[in-house]
C-alpha cells in the first residue's frame, strides 16, 4: 500500500496523467486528420490516377506522430511527442510510386 501511496502521490504521476489525457485528445484530432488525408488522396487518385506526393508525405509524418503518441500513452516510451520535440518525418517510408495502383 505504501508504494501505491508513493506512486499516486508523486508529482510525476499526475504530470504524466495530464500529458496522457492531452495526448489522447491529440490522438483524436490526428485520427480525424488522417481520415481527411485518406479522402483527399482518394479524390486525387480518381482524377489523376496517381497519389499526391505532398499529401502522402504529410500522411506519413502524421502516422509517425500517431505512433509516437501511442508509444508514450501506453508507457512504451518516455519521450513525449510533438510539441515537446520536433514534428516527425518518416524517412523510412517507401517513396510514392508514379504508377497507378494495381487492379484487384
Amino acid at each position: 500500500m505504501s508504494k501505491l501511496n508513493q506512486s499516486v502521490g508523486s508529482a510525476d504521476f499526475w504530470l504524466r496523467l495530464l500529458y496522457t489525457l492531452l495526448l489522447a485528445l491529440a490522438w483524436q484530432v490526428t485520427e480525424l486528420l488522417l481520415i481527411a488525408v485518406v479522402i483527399l488522396q482518394i479524390g486525387y487518385r480518381v482524377f489523376t490516377a496517381k497519389a499526391d506526393p505532398r499529401l502522402a508525405e504529410f500522411g506519413s509524418s502524421l502516422s509517425a506522430y500517431a505512433a509516437q503518441i501511442g508509444r508514450y500513452v501506453t508507457g512504451a516510451s518516455e519521450q513525449k511527442p510533438w510539441p515537446f520535440m520536433e514534428w516527425p518525418t518518416d524517412n523510412t517510408a517507401a517513396p510514392v510510386s508514379e504508377a497507378p495502383a494495381e487492379k484487384i
